[in-house]
């Protein structure tokens, strides 16, 4: 007589979970193992502590050189707050663009895009995936960095500052970072995803996101008039409207409002990852 041993129910929920009725990898097993491939990088941890201590840093720093001056009226605040906050997102928004960019360029380095691919052959779900991670991640990285840096510039302001912390005008310009470092990781994504080299994808975004601010301002001294209305669509200066148009004075607020800051940044988003994903289904893995 021999006794048949029965795998327990429980031991098979987490394969069914994983996997659909034909056997393939879900979408729920592809969102998983893309959050254990990102958060297993060593560079992408260093790139969240990095962000996370320029942001605070540089919030400090400047809240610590206003505090007590003439320039840290009730009325100076809610702007002067939302300047600590951001002070470093210059060099921040490069962090979380190395980030964006290695969560796919990192397995064509390693060759894991093979094994990638092979267990999710139809692709797109791959690189919807990886763009879901990406801005889960950016979005907790810059909430975490953008907000903690307001909470810390306050606490050193001192009066008054807490009140203005939480006025509108000033979460909505904070929540405007966040998404401005979110967005512009999910274009070094889709960088990385159409480069497929990390070298070549970085200096793309650092030349979108930085250099390309600098080229504008030294094109202005020409005079030309397409200049100024071409450089305030660049992602940095959409950026930095996102992050000021709420307490800036009206009178002072450039063309480009809140939204269509958003907009367009959004827009830069989905240039990089729409040819991505199609150059993804299209051609060799390698």
């Amino acid at each position: 007589m021999t006794t048949a041993l029965i795998e327990p129910a429980t031991a098979r929920e987490p394969v069914a979970r994983e996997h659909d009725v034909s056997g393939r990898l879900s979408f729920d097993g592809v969102l998983r193992g893309e959050w254990i491939k990102l958060l297993s990088l060593r560079s992408i941890r260093w790139s969240i502590i990095i962000t996370i201590v320029l942001s605070w840093g540089g919030a400090a720093l400047m809240a610590s050189a206003m505090a007590g001056t003439e320039f840290a009226t009730l009325e100076a605040m809610p702007e002067l707050l939302v300047q600590s906050a951001t002070l470093s997102s210059m060099f921040t928004v490069l962090v979380m663009g190395i980030l964006g960019v290695l969560a796919v360029t990192s397995e064509y380095a390693s060759g894991l895009i093979l094994s990638s691919l092979a267990a999710v052959p139809s692709r797109t779900p791959l690189l919807g995936a990886k763009a879901l991670v990406v801005a889960a991640l950016g979005l907790a990285v810059g909430g975490l960095s953008t907000f903690g840096g307001g909470l810390i510039s306050a606490t050193i302001l001192g009066s008054g500052a807490f009140e203005a912390l939480v006025e509108p005008t000033v979460l909505i310009s904070l929540l405007g970072a966040t998404l401005f470092l979110t967005l512009s990781a999910l274009l070094s994504l889709g960088l990385g995803a159409l480069l497929r080299s990390s070298a070549g994808a970085i200096a793309v975004m650092v030349t979108l996101l930085f250099i390309s601010t600098i080229v504008f301002q030294i094109l202005t001294m020409t005079g030309w008039e397409w200049v100024p209305t071409f450089a305030q669509w660049m992602p940095a200066d959409l950026g930095h409207a996102l992050s000021t148009w709420a307490v800036t004075d009206p009178e002072y607020r450039g063309d480009v409002s809140y939204w269509a800051a958003l907009g367009g940044l959004a827009a830069w988003a989905v240039a990089a990852l729409v040819p991505a994903g199609i150059l993804l289904k299209t051609r060799d893995a390698a």
